[in-house]
């Protein structure tokens, strides 16, 4: 599944597409970078197309560009990551960064664009660049542990975690905030039966069981850039508060705990396989890649009360999987991916969305771990398209 994502990172490094396919197997052994911010070079062929953006779409974004150039070998397209704001701010540029669509994990801000009326198209804020948001492909936000490790251990025991654990685990707000607030009211019995009222977070919190080790949670995740982060947040956390709405306490992922992000997928990875006492959350498609060394926590969609609690009443432990992403069981994680295109570029990037859409490249989407789009929101994009 990694092979495609090689040779477009080589391809950017090395030379122009067209001349550089013939050279798939000489780059099998090098290594997996698969959503490192490449950079476009500049004074490319004005007919190439260009994106950038969000890592979690970059997997789909190359495997579509490699598939696509096989059969368009006088078209170029560079694929550059980035962040989903990374996305966002190039495909409304005006500058030598502009590129013609802009991949996205996650929806417009309002300080980013404008919505024009009930559709997908959007005017940009900074700039006079209107904009088409394309739905992809779906994802769900996978929480990761080390397969076999103590953490794998003691999640297993509870038979998953509830959104409300995982709140307690990656918030900012102190265990009295998170029982009290008119915006959290956790029940702190059920979320930590065996809290030991310090103020760090255990895995023995959560439950006595000998499966939960008294040792601290290290928590991981996505960068402050990038659309994964935004999206856990404003779906475990307070939304307003994570937004930093007036009026409302502020709410964040807990540095003082020593909170670790990385804009590159794998780097988190690398570190969940190190360390057994670790969490983390990403997209699907690089848990798809890791399962064999990583597991998916089962997901109990409940904000107040433990994942043991709710289940024991008749709750279910979701698992990411593509049936319960398309299904939308997996909530509140699962979500839609996006390419934005700069209207302007659309006679240029229409065959590459064609092919994207096409019998082979809805394989892609399935080969590089995501999900495709149910079929009332594909027939919706195939109308923005053509």
């Amino acid at each position: 599944m990694r092979t495609p994502t090689f040779i477009i990172v080589v391809l950017f490094f090395g030379c122009s597409f067209s001349g550089c396919l013939g050279d798939q197997q000489e780059v099998s052994e090098i290594p997996n970078v698969s959503n490192q911010p490449i950079t476009i070079p500049e004074n490319i062929d004005e007919n190439a197309i260009t994106m950038a953006g969000s890592s979690t779409v970059y997997p789909l974004a190359t495997a579509w560009a490699s598939s696509f150039m096989q059969t368009n070998s006088q078209t170029s397209v560079y694929v550059a990551g980035g962040g989903s704001s990374a996305g966002a701010s190039r495909v409304c540029s005006t500058g030598q960064d502009h590129v013609d669509i802009g991949d996205m994990s996650r929806g417009w801000k309002a300080i980013e664009a404008s919505r024009q009326g009930n559709t997908r198209n959007y005017t940009c804020a900074n700039s006079d660049v209107e904009v088409t948001q394309i739905p992809i492909a779906l994802d769900g936000i996978t929480v990761i542990v080390k397969r076999g490790g103590a953490a794998a251990e003691c999640i297993e025991r509870l038979g998953g975690l509830s959104i409300a654990q995982l709140r307690w685990i990656y918030s900012d707000w102190t265990d009295e905030d998170l029982t009290y607030s008119s915006e959290a009211d956790l029940d702190m019995a059920s979320v930590t039966s065996n809290n030991d009222g310090d103020t760090n977070r255990e895995w023995s919190d959560l439950s006595d069981d000998p499966a939960c080790s008294t040792q601290s949670i290290n928590l991981w995740g996505a960068d402050s850039e990038s659309g994964t982060y935004e999206y856990f947040g404003e779906n475990v956390f307070c939304r307003k508060c994570f937004l930093r709405e007036y009026g409302y306490a502020e709410e964040s992922f807990d540095g003082n705990r020593g909170y670790q992000s990385s804009a590159e997928d794998n780097a988190i990875i690398s570190a969940l396989i190190e360390d057994e006492y670790a969490i983390a959350y990403l997209g699907y498609a690089y848990f798809a890649e890791s399962s064999s060394e990583l597991l998916a926590v089962p997901i109990v969609n409940h904000e107040t009360m433990g994942a043991t609690d709710v289940i024991s009443e008749g709750g279910e432990a979701i698992i990411p999987t593509e049936d319960s992403i398309r299904s939308g069981n997996y909530t509140p994680l699962s979500r839609e991916i996006y390419m934005n295109v700069d209207v302007s570029s659309w006679d240029k990037v229409r065959p590459f969305f064609q092919y994207g859409f096409s019998a082979d490249g809805q394989l892609d989407v399935s080969s590089v771990g995501y999900v495709p789009l149910p079929e009332n929101i594909r027939q919706e994009a195939l109308e923005l398209i053509n």
